[in-house]
């Protein structure tokens, strides 16, 4: 019995990243739903997004020039995510060993604009496959705020949990 169990927890991986330049030197920034979700989790995601901002010290106002967008996606993870010119955006993930279920791709996005300025873009995503979102949000707003603000180098951490 317990190496089914140990089938469904243990390391889960955050992979995460940036496109653009991070965000420096605002102190108020406003947090956004993405116009085409307005669901319970993405006001959650847009909450855990806020909380992360506030732990660097930025200040969330409706009202700030700086607007983070925050969007959420959900694919299988067998399937890998392509560029236009053919780069891996998103690997694909293989099924483990005695895994009885087929893993899916949470991710989170923020798109950073200010009038007139560069837009960027940062993410974070996990695989699960018993595990879902209301577990993972909180890291993947954790990671994705961490690169949109210059704080993460590696691209890459491991905590553990239901997987």
């Amino acid at each position: 019995m317990s190496l089914i169990c140990a089938a469904c927890s243990g390391p889960i991986e955050t992979r995460s990243g940036i496109a653009g330049a991070p965000v420096t030197g605002h102190a108020t920034v406003a947090v956004l739903a993405s116009p085409d979700q307005h669901d319970e989790a993405t006001g959650s995601a847009r909450d855990a997004v806020a909380k992360a901002l506030t732990h660097y010290g930025y200040i969330v106002s409706d009202e700030a020039p700086l607007r983070i967008t925050v969007g959420l996606g959900e694919r299988p993870a067998s399937l890998e995510v392509l560029g236009a010119d053919g780069t891996v955006l998103s690997g694909a993930k293989r099924q483990r060993l005695l895994q009885d279920c087929a893993d899916r791709t949470e991710r989170l996005t923020l798109v950073a604009e200010t009038p007139g300025g560069a837009i960027s873009r940062a993410w974070a995503e996990e695989d699960h496959c018993k595990g879902g979102l209301d577990q993972a949000l909180e890291p993947l707003a954790t990671q994705a705020v961490a690169q949109l603000v210059g704080r993460h180098e590696n691209g890459r951490d491991l905590r553990f949990g239901r997987d």
